[in-house]
């Protein structure tokens, strides 16, 4: 019982280790430079920092929610060979849990939803700013179709335009997209999301 927790837990810890920094602190870190940028008072340097914070925090989540969902097909594998009793509420325990871990308390779920949303309506100083290794990943091979040379050179195409309507044209006349719909609408509408920032006034 707990498997799921354990698991997110051990790879959170490994992952404070490597980085020095618990996922509470850097979370509080990059909300108070948040508050810095709003009120003025951050240079570059700290906006630098900002962004290397922010995407450390993306990433490591992300690693944590795919350690979640890898124990809980172990733990429905086992279910399913075991067909116990004991073995179903282990399950279900283990996915409360999980639940738990995702789901902030109520008290809380409005600051972080305040900081997610001001970090997504940063400005970027080009169109590659920030992409993680998982993002460009995504865009390339949903919409690009793998090719590489073709998402980056379209990256150095939308940097050289002028607005931000010249840029997703040169976005839309560069994909070949490979992928589900629901997939595809996702990626698109993630990149334009980008070339927004990218092109704020």
């Amino acid at each position: 019982m707990g498997g799921v927790y354990l698991a997110s837990k051990m790879t959170e810890s490994k992952m404070t280790d490597e980085k020095h920094i618990p996922l509470e602190n850097l979370a509080a870190q990059i909300e108070q430079g948040v508050r810095d940028m709003q009120s003025g008072n951050m240079s570059q340097e700290g906006m630098e920092q900002l962004q290397i914070k922010s995407r450390d925090l993306h990433e490591r989540l992300t690693i944590l929610r795919f350690k979640a969902f890898e124990a809980m097909v172990n733990l429905d594998e086992t279910v399913r060979l075991n067909k116990g009793d004991e073995s179903q509420t282990n399950l279900i325990d283990s996915i409360a849990e999980v639940t738990a871990i995702e789901k902030p308390p109520k008290s809380k779920k409005k600051n972080r939803k305040s900081l997610v949303e001001s970090l997504q309506s940063l400005p970027l100083s080009s169109i590659g700013e920030g992409l993680t290794i998982l993002d460009r990943a995504n865009f390339t091979s949903t919409l690009f179709s793998n090719n590489t040379k073709n998402f980056n050179d379209m990256l150095d195409s939308v940097d050289a335009c002028s607005h931000v309507e010249a840029a997703c044209d040169v976005f839309q006349k560069s994909i070949n997209t490979m992928g589900t719909k629901a997939e595809i609408k996702s990626a698109i509408e993630g990149f334009k999301v980008r070339i927004s920032r990218r092109f704020q006034s």
